[in-house]
């Protein structure tokens, strides 16, 4: 079994320090050159879906700047992790189901946040040996490579096909919307794969019976007890 888990969310609280390190930047500190007809503000609450929409830039370029190649160390790479064990629920769930693949999935990460992550990774001391990034618009095509994925990106769990299965990671940030199966730590990996693989299982023989016609299985049935019975 495949199972991804995106880093942002789920193992790096990334908007609480991006939320800090903005309004020390922007908000308490009034950035020199300040144009007349803008102002740098943060439109509270602040969900996970986009940060452009919840903390104001002059461009999406500038956005970009400020994350990727300005302070990607501090934004990235100096985060707090999601809940106080997450790395060591993750690190145990790992040495415990070595029949399942973990993957760490980031997202839309660009420029030098990539090996901002890495130090995050390493800093709270992932054991893991799989790391991936991703953009988001190739979302749908990662889903055919994984049977799983813990999130908190609805993006992601809008997505999920009908034989594969997204759980939500809860979080303060993604309460706007609900899912079948939401999950506030990694303490019950196995529960949740057994859960799926029965699931898929049922599933599985739903579809065998429902192609099957019951008078013809039954008569094969019978045909062969009773050629058991004369033997």
């Amino acid at each position: 079994m495949e199972i991804y888990i995106s880093i942002n969310g789920v193992l790096r609280n990334l908007i609480q320090k991006f939320d800090y390190l903005y309004t020390k930047d922007f908000i308490d500190n009034d950035p020199e050159e300040k144009a007349e007809d803008f102002e740098y503000r943060i439109h509270y609450p602040i969900r996970n879906d986009n940060l452009l929409n919840y903390f104001a830039f002059h461009s999406k370029t500038e956005f970009e700047n400020y994350c990727f190649i300005e302070y990607p160390l501090e934004i990235f790479g100096h985060a707090g992790i999601s809940y106080m064990t997450a790395f060591s629920d993750l690190n145990r769930s790992i040495y415990e189901n070595k029949d399942i693949n973990f993957t760490l999935i980031g997202v839309d990460e660009l420029g030098k946040s990539k090996p901002s992550t890495l130090f995050f990774l390493s800093k709270n001391g992932f054991l893991g040996n799989n790391i991936k990034f991703i953009l988001s618009k190739d979302i749908k095509s990662e889903w055919q490579k994984c049977d799983m994925w813990i999130t908190d990106d609805k993006r992601i769990i809008d997505e999920c096909p009908k034989n594969k299965r997204a759980i939500k990671f809860a979080t303060e940030y993604n309460s706007y919307f609900t899912h079948s199966t939401e999950i506030n730590n990694l303490t019950n990996i196995k529960d949740l794969c057994l859960t799926s693989w029965e699931k898929s299982t049922t599933s599985m023989w739903t579809k065998l019976l429902n192609n099957v016609d019951p008078f013809m299985f039954l008569n094969k049935l019978r045909t062969k007890n009773l050629r058991q019975k004369e033997v």
